[in-house]
């Protein structure tokens, strides 16, 4: 079972969390085949010529997300985010120093930059919409950082720094949430603190993409956004914020996704 949830996990979300947090500023890049290629209110797009056809769907894609995460968090980004595009899972992997890394991990972003295999050539694990779906996730978690947390996401929870990215990605479907209610069903589910804690490669053997992802839809319908930027700015006085122990708000969470399958 593990494993078939495993790989659903890597079909749908396709996220790269452990780039994104343990990847600093890249130094010598291998970027020399990228060029300035679109711009958008936003955003600066650089590509490859064969790429510049997708520019257009990454930019509308992103532009009609940035208002909406932006608002949501309550954030100014006083400056443009590049947008780098490798035209291939070799070259976006040699881009990021990990040359050897699974052919899953396709994104990452860091402040002010975006990287991503062109959704063009998005290789055996993606599809061309997973990668616009990508794109926005790797977003949300710059857009997080500029939320102004004291430690930034590397003392984020696992489960609120992924599930919202994976939120406002809209990266969930049916089978997904069929998947966490199996899940949360079993004798002994995964704990909020076993997400925080797990390994990249555990994290996501127990669904913890699509674990998050509920947890952050509970905690916004039940209690509203304003919480949820509160909780992202100050993630270590979650049980002050909700005026919960931590316990019962993970009753509460298992309860809301069980009720919410049956409508």
């Amino acid at each position: 079972m593990k494993t078939k949830i495993s790989f659903v996990v890597l079909n749908v979300f396709l996220i790269v969390f452990f780039v994104f947090l343990t990847i600093p500023k890249l130094d010598g890049q291998n970027n020399d085949s990228l060029k300035l290629a679109k711009e958008s209110p936003h955003f600066d797009f650089y590509s490859t010529d064969a790429d510049i056809k997708v520019l257009d769907s990454l930019a509308t894609r992103l532009e009609e997300n940035y208002a909406g995460i932006t608002g949501h968090l309550g954030i100014q980004i006083n400056k443009k985010i590049n947008v780098k595009v490798f035209p291939n899972l070799q070259a976006f992997h040699e881009a990021i120093n990990f040359p050897e890394a699974p052919d899953w991990v396709v994104g990452t972003g860091y402040m002010d930059e975006l990287m991503i295999v062109s959704p063009m050539n998005p290789g055996r694990y993606h599809t061309y919409e997973s990668l616009m779906q990508v794109i926005v996730h790797e977003f949300t978690h710059v857009a997080m950082y500029y939320v102004g947390a004291k430690n930034g996401l590397s003392g984020m929870p696992r489960w609120l720094s992924e599930g919202y990215a994976c939120y406002e990605a809209g990266q969930i479907n049916d089978q997904i949430r069929k998947s966490v209610v199996s899940l949360l069903s079993a004798k002994e589910p995964p704990t909020w603190y076993q997400l925080e804690n797990a390994t990249e490669a555990a994290f996501g053997q127990m669904n913890g993409y699509g674990i998050s992802t509920t947890i952050v839809e509970f905690l916004i319908a039940t209690f509203g956004f304003d919480k949820l930027v509160l909780l992202i700015k100050e993630p270590e006085n979650i049980e002050t914020i909700y005026g919960k122990s931590k316990k019962t708000l993970e009753k509460q969470w298992i309860r809301y996704v069980k009720q919410e399958s049956k409508k």
